[in-house]
């Protein structure tokens, strides 16, 4: 791994010794970082990772090209001092997501001072120097309804923001609204159909067509998907080209010929079926990977993987069952494509005959359509390995020592080939 900069930067946190400053977010956007930080109470155990209620969020921005601190601030722009004088104004929390060549998406969410107060909600995204391109304000009130969205997908062309309009626990008026990353202008809006309720797993886009999809339920007056119980899988297709919605396809369970599963979701001695990836393979067909669980009182248990292949048209090619040990925790972690894009590596937790927790890949490879599973410890008598994303064809691993006195350090990151069987 070659070291590409360092250097140091300063930022003011709360002038109480009671809380400390923690990362909440960093993203990448073309040779620029931009880190999140927020302000932990540091006796607690239990507030590890939950920003606290009165909270000064700041951030930096680095250019990793020419080594300079771009910006070191509070991310809220009337936040002068990082005190409590000024922390018990600040109601505001904001969230950052890249837009890869486009530079940033923020997310800024003014917290309600009572339940009667709609959501100040904005949307704005800035360059890689840290100036505002351009701003979209989702906060409106319609009929006594408060308009709510949500981040659903971005990239450095396209946004796409769920929408809804909500008045205590009810929900209507579903809707899609897609943003140009690079103007902030609306380009498509698209209603959800109102015959059934649906959660959707995935949204992306491909060739400037949206694909969004995933369970769908017996319609609920108010819009809950907390359910079991499902109908079977959808995918809404918009070409943002043309301005049209071009597929809308349901497909119930019935039609999962290779696997026993009931009319709501669930796999006979397994469980319900949970949805986890979907991704499009260059032939234009379908790729799903999802697990069955069953849920006790205190935590859901994860028994089996499956994976679906569907055509072009979504509908059903084949399903494949994948022994695994049961564990309390999801299997899937994440998916990346393969070197030379000759196909996509799907990473998954499962347990070895010891019982210990391993690190296992389908290698799922699209000119053959074959599945292959490596399988690879993060457990040893020294260390503990923790595998992430990275370039195509490697995985970040981190690997934690247990005795670091003994090592000389605590731990190491490094990047490591996937092996794989080429075609």
């Amino acid at each position: 791994m070659n070291r590409l900069t360092t250097g140091e930067f300063s930022l003011k946190k709360l002038n109480d010794k009671q809380y400390n400053l923690h990362v909440k977010d960093l993203n990448y956007a073309n040779g620029v970082i931009r880190v999140d930080f927020f302000h932990r109470y540091k006796y607690s155990p239990h507030t590890m990772d939950i920003p606290i209620s009165r909270e000064v969020q700041v951030y930096a921005m680095f250019n990793i090209k020419t080594n300079e601190v771009i910006s070191s601030r509070a991310t809220n722009p009337d936040i002068i001092e990082t005190t409590f004088k000024f922390s018990k104004k600040d109601v505001t929390t904001y969230d950052a997501f890249s837009l890869d060549s486009t530079g940033f998406l923020i997310c800024e969410n003014k917290r309600k001072e009572s339940k009667k107060d709609p959501i100040n909600q904005k949307f704005y995204a800035i360059n890689g120097i840290d100036k505002k391109i351009w701003e979209f304000n989702g906060s409106k009130v319609v009929k006594n309804h408060f308009l709510n969205y949500a981040v659903a997908y971005y990239d450095s062309d396209y946004i796409i923001l769920k929408g809804w309009l909500s008045k205590g626990n009810k929900k209507n008026d579903l809707h899609y609204l897609i943003l140009d990353s690079k103007t902030g202008k609306e380009i498509y809006f698209s209603k959800i159909p109102i015959n059934y309720t649906h959660k959707y797993n995935y949204a992306f886009v491909r060739e400037h067509k949206a694909y969004l999809g995933g369970k769908y339920y017996k319609k609920d007056k108010n819009e809950f998907t907390d359910y079991d119980e499902s109908l079977g899988i959808f995918q809404h297709i918009f070409d943002l080209k043309l301005n049209i919605d071009l597929v809308s396809k349901y497909v119930p369970y019935d039609q999962f010929k290779d696997i026993s599963i009931n009319k709501n979701g669930k796999v006979r001695g397994e469980g319900f079926i949970d949805f986890k990836r979907t991704n499009i393979n260059p032939d234009g067909t379908f790729f799903i990977l999802a697990e069955s669980y069953w849920e006790k009182t205190q935590y859901r248990a994860y028994n089996q993987l499956y994976t679906f292949r569907m055509d072009k048209d979504f509908n059903p090619i084949k399903t494949s069952e994948y022994d695994v040990k049961r564990t309390r925790g999801y299997k899937y972690d994440f998916s990346q494509r393969l070197p030379d894009k000759s196909g996509r590596a799907y990473f998954f937790f499962d347990k070895n005959d010891a019982k210990d927790l391993e690190l296992n890949i389908i290698n799922y490879y699209f000119k053959s359509k074959k599945e292959v599973i490596q399988k690879i410890a993060i457990n040893n008598d020294k260390s503990a390995i923790s595998i992430f994303p990275a370039k195509e064809g490697y995985v970040g691993i981190a690997e934690y020592f247990k005795d670091p006195k003994k090592e000389g350090k605590y731990m190491e990151i490094r990047l490591e080939k996937l092996n794989f069987e080429r075609e």
